[in-house]
């Protein structure tokens, strides 16, 4: 195989957001290094590691809801046959907390609660507005990370005196122009959730609750 690439810069900034984002880069091991001097100190390596640089994919885990992330979205490396990749990790990643054993970190939800993990600025390749919005759970369609078919905007709650912003009712299919970043259960009829959502173009309008 020949490449016949070029080292002529062709990367510019877009029109997306750039946003403060919680790396999954799946469990980290604990190990000890030798360092030149003859110290030995303790480091973490990443099952699935990130780097500057490299593209991302909305993480689509259960456990990624607004209050477990405090809001901030998660991204991962892509996954085969998925189409949630969404932008490029600008910034080098930073360890907001040190594991103080591998088995203390070994699931999303450890990491999520202790804050065992990186973050990074990332550069979204879609354009759009990020609102934190209000999702009502309808009791059988739950709202999935990168999955917007299943939110339409709520004309109810988004007139109701005295609310702001965006407000969206779960529904089983025909949502459009926006992409959640948070997993909402389907709950009972009626419960409201928070959801980070990129909004993309026209929603969709129904009655709504």
């Amino acid at each position: 195989m020949t490449a016949y690439d070029s080292t002529i810069a062709g990367t510019y900034k877009g029109t997306g957001p750039v946003v403060e984002c919680i790396l999954d880069e799946g469990a980290p091991t604990r190990a000890s290094a030798m360092m030149p001097d003859g110290q030995t100190l303790t480091v973490i390596t990443w099952a699935s590691g990130l780097e500057e640089g490299q593209a991302v994919s909305i993480s689509n885990d259960t456990e990624n809801t607004y209050a477990a992330t405090e809001g901030a979205p998660v991204v991962e490396k892509a996954v085969n046959a998925e189409s949630l990749m969404i932008g490029t990790i600008v910034t080098t990643p930073q360890l907001k907390g040190f594991p103080p054993t591998t088995v203390s970190a070994d699931t999303l939800v450890e990491r999520l609660a202790a804050k065992y993990f990186r973050t990074a600025l990332v550069e979204f390749h879609i354009p759009g507005k990020l609102v934190a919005a209000q999702v009502m759970a309808d009791g059988s369609n739950a709202t999935v990370p990168g999955v917007g078919t299943t939110l339409k905007a709520n004309m109810a709650a988004m007139y109701t005196a005295g609310n702001r912003g965006y407000f969206f009712d779960s529904a089983a299919s025909g949502g459009v122009g926006v992409i959640p970043f948070h997993y909402v259960p389907a709950g009972s009829n009626g419960d409201t959730y928070s959801c980070l959502c990129l909004l993309t173009g026209l929603l969709v309008s129904v009655t709504g609750a």
